[in-house]
């Protein structure tokens, strides 16, 4: 199951939220919002290799994250729902 990017939902408070610098976050079917953040989806095709995928120009954004799949987020804030 890939990993599907969405905008991110302007209700989401980041108000106390830490500053991140490097955040690996491991897909158990959870929701990640991320704002401000450099993220790299790291996720394996049908023949199980693993590829991976820059969210270039996605600064802000959210999605759900399969297991399996692997985010690592850098600065900005990050938070896990």
């Amino acid at each position: 199951m890939a990993f599907e990017v969405a905008e991110l939902d302007s209700t989401i408070d980041f108000e106390n939220v830490a500053a991140n610098v490097a955040t690996m976050v491991t897909g158990r079917g959870q929701m990640v919002y991320w704002k401000g953040c450099n993220v790299t989806v790291y996720e394996k095709d049908s023949e199980g290799r693993e590829q991976t995928r820059k969210l270039i120009g996605m600064p802000n954004g959210q999605g759900q994250v399969p297991s399996g799949i692997k985010l690592y987020v850098t600065d900005g804030k990050v938070k896990e729902g």
